[in-house]
């Protein structure tokens, strides 16, 4: 029971009791399903897809089920982490490689997969590093060109057949044709860029010039190239291409295209020996 001297007097003493926290890279991490194996995740992520091994009672038609659950791997299960994205996208991109190669032209080349562009082996983390270091390390680093474009056609074709079980009335539309009439034959010459002599072209700028300076050798990670029916234009940008972030950009070189890719990349190759040698000015153009 409170009195006024109660409540005038001092407050009890108080004894701080240091409790000893272990550092934050210290404690133990939780594990949970992203640090099994990655073999494993994978038949886990596969089984998903496997209307045998679960069965489903919410759908009746066996097409629309197989859609919606390809649709929940694309939009659902790669946004869990950095793990999930990796080996779903390498269902898919198994599921679709053969209807994606059945869409290039006869007299084109392809390579959906030009180098190394998954790395489902790293470690998750050092003693030295920072969970956010590895978080902050984009998933489409190191991705090639033409694998951008093939995980657009995979992107296009997963909406399209959500589209069409949803409505029988749903149209394609022309986003496929788009991506092979103007999108994989850039992507692919600008892979084959990485083909050409160290001196004309590099994989990346060298780290005391982060800027792409007018000269050789030229950073393929800053190089694009566009397609008229009659030329092939060579750019170099401000900024990385794979990055999408806006900056200025410069014509390098223009030449005539010829049947082939390879045969377009190697006017491209012949255009900047020209430059090399002072035959043509910087963005000009090679017949």
């Amino acid at each position: 029971m409170y009195n006024p001297s109660s409540i005038s007097a001092p407050p009890p003493p108080y004894e701080l009791h240091r409790t000893t926290y272990p550092h934050p890279r210290q404690a133990q991490r939780t594990k949970g399903i992203s640090s099994l194996p990655i073999h494993v995740i994978h038949k886990i992520l596969s089984f998903t897809l496997d209307l045998r091994a679960t069965p489903s009672k919410f759908w009746s038609d066996p097409e629309e089920e197989r859609v919606r659950r390809i649709w929940a791997l694309f939009r659902g299960l790669r946004g869990v982490d950095r793990v999930f994205w990796l080996v779903s996208t390498s269902i898919l991109r198994a599921m679709y490689l053969e209807s994606y190669l059945s869409h290039i032209r006869p007299d084109y080349s392809s390579d959906p997969f030009p180098y190394e562009s998954s790395h489902l082996d790293e470690p998750t983390s050092t003693p030295d590093q920072d969970d956010d270091f590895v978080k902050s390390k984009s998933v489409y680093q190191g991705r090639g060109r033409e694998t951008a474009v093939f995980d657009r056609y995979i992107a296009v074709k997963v909406g399209q057949e959500l589209r069409l079980v949803e409505s029988s009335l749903s149209e394609e539309g022309e986003a496929v044709e788009e991506i092979f009439k103007r999108l994989q034959p850039s992507a692919r010459i600008e892979d084959l860029l990485l083909t050409l002599p160290s001196h004309f072209i590099v994989p990346f700028p060298s780290s005391n010039s982060p800027m792409p300076q007018r000269g050789f050798p030229l950073p393929q990670s800053h190089l694009s190239v566009t397609l008229t029916p009659t030329w092939a234009q060579l750019y170099l940008h401000s900024n990385p291409v794979a990055s999408g972030k806006r900056g200025s950009k410069e014509l390098v070189v223009e030449v005539r295209r010829i049947g082939t890719l390879e045969g377009t990349t190697k006017r491209i190759e012949d255009g900047l020996d020209d430059i090399y040698r002072r035959l043509v000015p910087w963005g000009g153009r090679v017949q």
